[in-house]
């Protein structure tokens, strides 16, 4: 009956803690870089600069556990220990020394409740002072102030530990009970109450459990041996002192958690309260702290930044394309003068002396009187004459005054006319619908002269016909050209390697343009050639 009583007022010691506290709830001051006034809001705004936020907690139940939610992972108590004492006092009772052993903390048994919980073995070795004649055992809740908790205590055993051939002599076997004739226990302490024996166990029924519950922040309570069970020992002896224990323990009453440096942003610190035994009693006070962010970090300094930066990067972006192209355009320049410098150059000096050349060849054709000779002046002169020609076609592709459509269309109409004057063919030109100047590149002009020339001497050379057509045409910003002859058309004889067709046709691609071969349809003879490029 004692038993069932015992236990069914350890379970109720919770809910009491619970109720306790539901009627006054738990108070949180904050203290901001020593400030003497504390800030007892729950909504608390404070600069970036904070160097150190304090928080004073005054728990209205037995106990309470705290936390920082940015800056603690995990649930911070205040934490202390209830003693295990073993004391040494001469024949005349005055105490000589003791030996406390302190149960911290949470006992890796603790499950919630002593009837859920598992006892702790341990054991510690103790040497008997000089002068001692008697020890006894102490268990004690008289730590520091505010401390509170449960310690339990069970199959306590003193030995000495043999030394040569002197077997151990056991000094105390807890075997007796608290509540028999035969009672070694006492109880003492400012709350005595707070200390009661339990037998967990009805099996075994002759090991009693030792209980200290205290909830008083002012009081403490022990458990020691009575002077008429005082242990002899001997000085110089090692006792074997072993014990099982069980406890849980913290600091109650009002405490301060302090943080230096929070960082930016928003934290909530929480308290919760607690039971005597440590059981989150689920009422929590919560205070929200939101720190300043430095200017650097705010919206209102980055936005003009980023406007600021956006601006710059534009104009640097600007300045630098117009650089760009103002180097592209001055280097185009310097290559176009380059270039006009070199057409006249050629112009005056080479072309002066392929001319002279000419009319000395031509002179000592005239003068000699040997056949011979004057046909080889004659080879001359016309070799000079041809240079001539190579050299004016040369001179006009370099200049670049000739960088127009108008241009192009005149040069591929006066050199398909001096071809075919030559060869001695007839020839026909269509170019009246050109009649836009637009600018062309250096390298368009270049691949569609090289290309024409391919072609016109292809058909002089093996087509074998009488005459030669071309029409050019623009239509939107693409040009069309194209040649024909009534020769022979495409034969294997045309298509064999070595008469340019794939270098016409590279060309073509070298300005993004195509080139087509075919033959003339409704059964007449002779080869089209269609060419067509962008003009940009």
């Amino acid at each position: 009956m004692i038993l069932a009583c015992s236990i069914r007022l350890l379970l109720m010691l919770p809910l009491l803690g619970r109720i306790a506290a539901e009627t006054r709830s738990t108070s949180v001051e904050t203290f901001v870089d020593g400030a003497k006034e504390p800030l007892t809001s729950s909504n608390i705004k404070v600069a970036n600069d904070t160097s150190t936020l304090r928080f004073f907690v005054k728990p209205k139940a037995a106990r309470a556990r705290y936390k920082l939610s940015s800056l603690d992972s995990e649930w911070q108590e205040k934490i202390d220990g209830m003693l295990f004492i073993i004391r040494f006092v001469k024949i005349n009772g005055d105490p000589i020394s003791q030996n406390a052993f302190p149960a911290v903390g949470t006992s890796s048994g603790w499950r919630g409740s002593l009837e859920k919980s598992h006892f702790t073995h341990r054991r510690e070795t103790v040497l008997v002072p000089k002068d001692a004649a008697n020890c006894y055992v102490v268990i004690s809740s008289a730590g520091p102030p505010g401390l509170v908790g449960v310690f339990a205590v069970s199959g306590i055993s003193i030995q000495s530990k043999p030394q040569g051939t002197e077997p151990s002599i056991t000094y105390l076997h807890d075997s007796r009970r608290p509540d028999s004739d035969k009672k070694i226990w006492v109880k003492s302490g400012t709350h005595s109450t707070m200390a009661r024996a339990l037998h967990l166990d009805e099996k075994d029924s002759e090991s009693p459990v030792l209980i200290i519950n205290d909830d008083d922040l002012t009081a403490h309570a022990d458990w020691n041996i009575g002077i008429k069970s005082l242990q002899p020992v001997v000085a110089g002896q090692q006792l074997d002192i072993q014990w099982k224990e069980l406890y849980n323990s913290g600091i109650g009453g009002p405490f301060s958690a302090e943080y230096e440096r929070p960082p930016s942003g928003v934290h909530y610190f929480e308290v919760e309260d607690l039971s005597v035994t440590g059981q989150p009693l689920g009422l929590i006070t919560r205070v929200e702290v939101t720190v300043a962010r430095p200017f650097w970090q705010r919206f209102g300094f980055w936005a003009p930044c980023l406007v600021i930066i956006a601006i710059v990067s534009t104009l640097g972006g600007r300045y630098l394309i117009k650089r760009r192209v103002s180097l592209h355009l001055e280097e185009a320049q310097k290559i176009s003068d380059e270039r006009l410098r070199i057409a006249r150059d050629l112009h005056d000096d080479l072309g002066t002396r392929l001319s002279h050349i000419s009319l000395l060849s031509s002179f000592s054709q005239r003068s000699s009187p040997n056949p011979e000779v004057s046909s080889n002046f004659a080879q001359i002169t016309a070799m000079s004459r041809e240079l001539i020609g190579v050299l004016s076609e040369t001179v006009w592709m370099l200049n670049p005054k000739n960088n127009q459509l108008e241009s192009l269309v005149d040069f591929l109409c006066r050199l398909l006319s001096e071809l075919c004057r030559l060869a001695v063919i007839r020839c026909r030109i269509d170019a009246l619908s050109v009649t836009e100047n637009v600018p062309i590149t250096h390298e368009f002009r270049h691949n569609i002269i090289l290309a024409f020339k391919e072609i016109v001497n292809n058909s002089l050379k093996h087509s074998n016909g009488t005459e030669i057509s071309m029409t050019i045409r623009v239509e939107g910003k693409m040009l069309f050209i194209t040649i024909a002859d009534n020769g022979i058309g495409l034969t294997p004889e045309v298509v064999k390697p070595g008469v340019g067709l794939a270098s016409i046709k590279q060309r073509l691609t070298n300005i993004r343009g195509k080139c087509y071969f075919d033959n003339k349809n409704d059964g007449e003879c002779g080869l089209i050639v269609s060419l067509q490029a962008p003009l940009s």
